[in-house]
């Protein structure tokens, strides 16, 4: 059921789904004009347009063929290049690009709207009325093509280029990290110690990664059981048959279905962005890696990539300040919280393991854990000290020049005292 519900939720991020509905309104649009025409009150002198409605179909069917071909060589290579230049990962976000779906829908719809049109023509389906009704939604139709076309030409601009990469995965990164902030036990009660008698409901079946625990359904089947629920997975982990996925207490063990309470979590082969903010880290600091990979030496890219994840952290500890008592929707439910240490190792410290030998990257590591501990002591204080403490000693690995070890050292020193 969670797998269903996840489907139709993903619907609008296929590209054929939306493609599929503009065909269907163009189909219906031409179609409409035979019943529709007849029911228009006056008489137009318009034997021009019904006359040449035929031709503007026939030059939009041709027209729209062609840029249909353009745009999709346009797309396989932006994915392309984003697989070459930052990460695999970042295809999933292209391909859920509203405005490319949108460019490339339209296009689709109207070419198959010339097509029913030129048909229903042929065969002589509309009258006199109708065919100056389907002229005016030809012109209709050409004003759509004409704004989609300049929007669509304006975005292959920066369509897969590094900076519109980073800023879709920033921009997943920080919604999954907001929406944490804001459930941080995943709208449960914190987690607490596990009873000795709770049985534990294991995976059984193939491995793979947890992408969603649906909370709400989790609840109803604790209600219906009469049990409390202490989840022993997050969204991003990696579950195997013999893994415990959590542990029921209370009820009559022997008595309780586990099926209902495994449906409640989704486990897929990839991860996925939505309730996995450490999944967005971990592509931005894989792009950053990359850029400073021996043969990119892109160090202006790492910069950026740790620019966009201060904004991420800021988005998560802005939420989580405002938070004065968390809303515990699912009151038998019990869930750890996403632990910062694993926020920092999925993205800090990769970018300083690979960019340990780079004075600017280092430096730049340093000063937005500096930023993020002055702003937020109460929340990036212990962790931030631990991180910059490491950056430190990996440059120290590397770098041999004197006078930037000397740099780093009072960076990370400023870093540590801040705030004391």
């Amino acid at each position: 059921m969670l797998a269903f519900k996840k489907f139709i939720f993903r619907l609008p991020e296929r590209i054929w789904f939306r493609a599929l509905l503009f065909c269907l309104a163009a189909i219906v649009a031409v179609v409409a004009a035979r019943w529709i025409g007849p029911l228009i009150p006056y008489n137009y002198d318009l034997e021009l347009a019904s006359g040449s409605v035929g031709d503007l179909l026939t030059i939009l069917a041709s027209s729209m063929l062609a840029v249909i071909a353009f745009s999709v060589s346009i797309m396989i290579a932006a994915y392309s290049s984003a697989t070459n230049t930052a990460t695999p990962r970042t295809i999933t976000l292209m391909l859920a690009d509203d405005r490319s779906q949108n460019a490339l829908s339209t296009f689709l719809g109207t070419f198959l709207f010339s097509i029913v049109g030129i048909i229903g023509l042929s065969a002589n389906f509309y009258g006199d009325k109708g065919r100056v009704l389907l002229f005016f939604a030809t012109i209709a139709v050409i004003i759509i093509i004409t704004g989609t076309l300049i929007s669509w030409i304006q975005q292959l601009s920066t369509f897969g280029r590094m900076r519109d990469l980073i800023e879709r995965v920033e921009k997943a990164a920080s919604k999954a990290l907001k929406w944490h902030g804001e459930n941080p036990y995943l709208g449960a009660e914190p987690a607490v110690a596990v009873p000795e008698d709770a049985v534990a409901v294991s995976c059984e079946t193939a491995s793979g990664l947890v992408t969603t625990i649906d909370m709400a359904a989790l609840q109803e089947a604790a209600d219906k059981h009469d049990v409390t629920v202490h989840l022993a997975v997050y969204p991003g982990q990696l579950i195997y048959p013999a893994r415990e996925l959590l542990y029921l207490e209370g009820g009559e063990p022997l008595e309780i279905d586990p099926q209902p309470f495994r449906d409640t979590i989704l486990i897929e082969r990839d991860r996925s962005f939505e309730q996995d903010p450490r999944f967005g880290l971990v592509v931005l600091s894989e792009i950053a890696s990359r850029a400073l990979s021996p043969a990119v030496n892109d160090p202006g890219t790492a910069i950026a990539v740790i620019n966009s994840g201060l904004r991420c952290f800021e988005a998560f500890a802005e939420t989580r300040a405002e938070l004065s008592d968390p809303d515990v929707r699912y009151s038998r439910l019990h869930c750890a919280e996403i632990e910062l240490t694993s926020l920092f190792d999925d993205f800090f410290t990769k970018i300083a393991r690979d960019g340990r030998g780079n004075i600017e990257v280092q430096q730049r590591i340093q000063l937005v854990l500096l930023a993020l501990k002055s702003s937020w002591p109460e929340i990036f204080s212990d962790t931030a000290d631990d991180t910059s403490r490491d950056a430190l000693v990996r440059a120290e690995s590397s770098i041999t020049h004197e006078k930037d070890i000397n740099d780093l050292k009072a960076r990370s020193r400023k870093v540590v005292g801040a705030n004391k």
